[in-house]
């Protein structure tokens, strides 16, 4: 994803609070645009395919969590990312706003700074979840020591994501347990045990029991398949 060329969307009826986390916002995405009354938002949505959506939730006289409601009956081709702001700091509204479907809640006594590596953050979430998994049912994410199968984050075990990655990583081709037993343990008596065993068989129970195929004498190997 061309981060550049991300739809980037603000409903705010005072927006001059934020000015400069907006021109600092625009800088770096050339279609953020702001919008002051809901009903030119919900107008232009379903056209822009926004990738991000912000909205004050001091908004009159629907508030946010009313208008994101609105926006979640909307049809989009992918499904954009809906965030609240405020100025108040209360426990109570950030909870309804996640019970109401809000992807994240934020304060925007926040610097600008700190919005726009949110921002990208929140673009590079949804890059992973949307296009890797448009290509592929299996994505790793070797910098959060995640596994996204079928668009859904698996945390595994230490050693087991090393398994994944590996095999992953080297798709189509066999590893036998001496190999997987050095490359990942430094230590060539583990393929004698039944720890290699294990993990192949508690990942086979996560992803279904052909993710990983196996050979005799010649080991294992992973073949990444597209999405269905």
């Amino acid at each position: 994803m061309n981060y550049n060329e991300a739809n980037i969307v603000f409903l705010d009826q005072s927006a001059h609070k934020i000015v400069k986390t907006i021109d600092l916002l625009r800088s770096l995405y050339k279609n953020t645009v702001v919008f002051e009354e809901e009903e030119e938002l919900l107008a232009n949505l379903e056209q822009k395919e926004p990738q991000l959506i912000f909205l004050n939730l001091d908004l009159q006289p629907n508030d946010g969590i009313v208008v994101l409601k609105e926006i979640r009956s909307k049809a989009f081709k992918e499904l954009p990312y809906v965030v609240l702001y405020s100025e108040k700091q209360d426990d109570f509204l950030q909870e309804l706003a996640f019970a109401s479907g809000a992807d994240a809640f934020i304060n925007f006594q926040s610097k600008p700074v700190t919005m726009k590596l949110f921002t990208l953050n929140l673009l590079w979430r949804r890059s992973i979840q949307y296009h890797h998994n448009a290509e592929e049912d299996l994505h790793i994410d070797t910098e959060r020591y995640l596994i996204y199968h079928n668009g859904q984050p698996i945390q595994l075990p230490r050693k087991e994501f090393q398994l994944m990655e590996l095999l992953y990583t080297n798709s189509g081709k066999y590893f036998s347990k001496p190999e997987i037993a050095d490359l990942l343990w430094k230590d060539n008596t583990i393929a004698n045990k039944r720890i290699i065993d294990v993990h192949i068989y508690n990942i086979r129970q996560l992803f279904g029991k052909n993710i990983i195929h196996s050979q005799k004498g010649k080991g294992y190997r992973l073949i990444r398949t597209p999405a269905a």
